[in-house]
């Protein structure tokens, strides 16, 4: 008897195992980074700060992330290197970006006049646990301090 009850969880069990990770959740940009700058294009980057909620650790695969500032659009990041992501902590991904220098230039004097920004971030991420991966869609939109 106890034999055909656990033959009947054990399906059970599997596909609760197998349930999608909640998205991390975005905290802030931290350590921002002029690494080259150009006329038309320049190069950043910075340590963005995530909160895990899973009670459990992931794996995150890569990430093709577009980035806007203010409603305009100033680049895209892509990171194809795996992280692994601790169960409910904090935890900090690199990102380097080109930057469309028209763009942010156009932003300048707003940026410069307010210490907070409009940050849009949208794409998506490959993330999962036990070599069982998912595309999961990123929209964040949110506002961010600037530190000058």
């Amino acid at each position: 008897m106890q034999l055909k009850w656990l033959l009947a969880a054990a399906p059970l069990a599997f596909l609760g195992a197998c349930k999608q990770p909640q998205i991390p959740e975005y905290q802030a940009f931290e350590n921002f980074r002029i690494n080259k700058v150009g006329l038309g294009e320049s190069v950043v980057s910075a340590d963005i700060k995530y909160y895990n909620p899973n009670n459990f650790a992931l794996q995150l695969r890569g990430a093709e992330l577009d980035v806007s500032i203010n409603n305009r659009y100033v680049g895209r990041t892509v990171l194809d290197t795996l992280v692994t992501i601790p169960k409910m902590d904090t935890f900090y991904l690199p990102m380097q970006m080109k930057v469309d220098m028209k763009q942010l230039v156009s932003n300048a004097l707003s940026l410069l006049i307010n210490s907070e920004i409009d940050v849009k971030v949208n794409g998506k991420v490959k993330m999962g646990k036990s070599g069982v991966y998912f595309n999961v869609p990123v929209n964040y939109q949110g506002k961010q301090e600037i530190d000058w």
